[in-house]
């Protein structure tokens, strides 16, 4: 993910300097900034989804124990789906297609 990667252009937090600008003084990557940054890169790599699965949940045990983000708010969100459509699981994340490829259209 472009934004736990510690140089990703979307890394929200510890910024590195953008192109052409002069190095941020001061500014050190963690240990644990950088672990989860090499976890998001070996998760991406491992095909075996058990073992995906532990590299991620590392990752997520890094961000409980560091907290580099503390999210306050959720954005309100209604989603309307026809009753045509089977195996919607709703996300605040992702909407009622996050997983489209286990959706499946009935005949009715």
């Amino acid at each position: 993910s472009n934004v736990w990667f510690t140089d990703g252009n979307l890394h929200m937090f510890n910024q590195k300097p953008q192109p052409g600008r002069k190095p941020i003084e001061g500014r050190e990557v963690a240990d644990w900034e950088e672990k989860i940054s090499n976890l998001y890169i070996e998760g991406a790599r491992e095909l075996d989804e058990e073992k995906r699965k532990e590299i991620y949940a590392e990752t997520q045990h890094l961000t409980e124990e560091y907290l580099p983000f503390i999210y306050l708010v959720n954005l309100f969100s209604l989603t309307a789906v026809r009753n045509r459509f089977e195996g919607i699981k709703y996300s605040a994340l992702g909407g009622a297609f996050w997983n489209i490829d286990e959706l499946r259209l009935t005949d009715e």
